[in-house]
């Protein structure tokens, strides 16, 4: 199972859910995925959740900011060992940084930033949190890819802002993915037919399960809503849900990532 010692630059390293309801989505992902709820100091952290799985870190909840116009969802942050340097690099690859990298006390530093094609991504250096205790496996994020209205742009952007050695597969849609030291890290889709209005280009994250129409069945149960259901790819089968709160994630049978 791999853990924090196997997150290298550019990869995702954490993932954390806004919330208009921190008990309920607390509650839900006990039921779907057994993680259980450590929370920070109210006053320093702002009541900022972290999940656990068998004691490790997995993933993270915090209350939606009033102010903040976009719905409940996860957000995907790339692992990077300087956030000033990042925040330039994303500049010059034609993103958007969103405000200055935060100094989160004790745990690390934490950017966030539209890239060129208008999806958000964060970015996180590591101090006493290192990312992920735990990932790739049932129960844990084990595949994160972007829905990109702009393929080339995609590639481009993080080639540069985040130094992808980007890899194509064959076929239609196009599909690129992020591959380093024998391990592919994350993907990136063509979703320029699948995309409109009402859906702009995202991140999104898979979490690991041992059967796809469990989950669902449990996640239903729990409060949440099947989007899509399940579907095979040949890296496994996926069903699409949503939270209670309206957060979207897919549930995955096995990793897609390919040694």
């Amino acid at each position: 199972m791999p853990g924090s010692e196997d997150l290298v630059a550019g990869s995702p390293a954490w993932v954390d859910v806004s919330t208009t309801d921190l008990e309920a989505t607390i509650a839900f992902y006990g039921e779907v995925f057994g993680w259980e709820a450590e929370r920070g100091d109210e006053e320093r952290y702002g009541g900022y959740v972290t999940f656990r799985r068998d004691g490790k870190r997995v993933a993270g909840a915090a209350r939606r900011q009033e102010d903040d116009p976009s719905p409940p969802h996860w957000t995907v942050y790339l692992l990077t060992y300087n956030a000033a340097a990042t925040s330039r690099t994303i500049a010059e690859a034609g993103g958007t940084v969103m405000f200055e990298p935060m100094d989160i006390p004790e745990m690390g530093v934490m950017g966030l930033a539209i890239d060129a094609t208008g999806a958000a991504v964060g970015y996180w250096q590591p101090g006493e949190m290192g990312g992920f205790e735990s990932f790739g496996d049932d129960d844990t994020a084990v595949w994160f890819e972007l829905s990109a209205s702009d393929f080339d742009a995609a590639e481009r952007f993080y080639a540069h802002a985040f130094h992808w050695e980007i890899e194509r597969g064959d076929g239609e849609p196009r599909y690129a993915a992020y591959r380093h030291g024998g391990r592919t890290h994350a993907g990136i889709l063509d979703a320029k037919d699948l995309l409109g209005e009402d859906l702009p280009p995202s991140w999104s994250v898979a979490f690991g399960v041992a059967d796809v129409e469990a989950a669902v069945e449990r996640a239903v149960a729990a409060g949440g809503t099947l989007v899509v259901p399940p579907w095979d790819l040949p890296a496994g089968r996926r069903a699409a849900l949503t939270d209670p709160t309206g957060a979207y994630f897919v549930v995955a049978s096995r990793t897609p990532a390919a040694e």
